[in-house]
């Protein structure tokens, strides 16, 4: 599979990530026994600070969303593309499986 999106905002005390249409289609179609979440909440405390963790938490989101839990199927999504609802473009790109590294996010800074 070559792309899968997912769309976020960020709430006054956490972030909402939701699959885009397509790739949840995709995901049923590819993996007919996947379980994918429509949506997921993370909730926050706002005595911590959450902007030191956020760049690391899409590393969760994307497997937690796809519903896959067989590693390998994992690897098939080549690019993971993060996308700030109001924006309408990526914040964040996971790419998976490309030659000169075998797992790379990039984050851009667009947030």
């Amino acid at each position: 599979m070559e792309k899968i999106i997912i769309h976020y905002g960020i709430q006054g005390n956490g972030m909402r990530f939701n699959l885009s249409l397509g790739s949840y289609k995709a995901i049923k179609t590819l993996f007919p026994d996947a379980q994918p979440a429509k949506g997921l909440f993370v909730e926050y405390d706002f005595r911590t600070n959450f902007a030191e963790y956020h760049p690391h938490l899409e590393n969760y989101i994307f497997p937690a969303l796809l519903g896959l839990a067989n590693l390998s199927d994992l690897r098939t999504i080549r690019r993971i593309e993060f996308v700030r609802t109001l924006k309408g473009e990526p914040t964040y790109v996971i790419e998976q499986n490309q030659p000169e590294n075998d797992s790379k996010i990039t984050l851009h800074d667009k947030t």
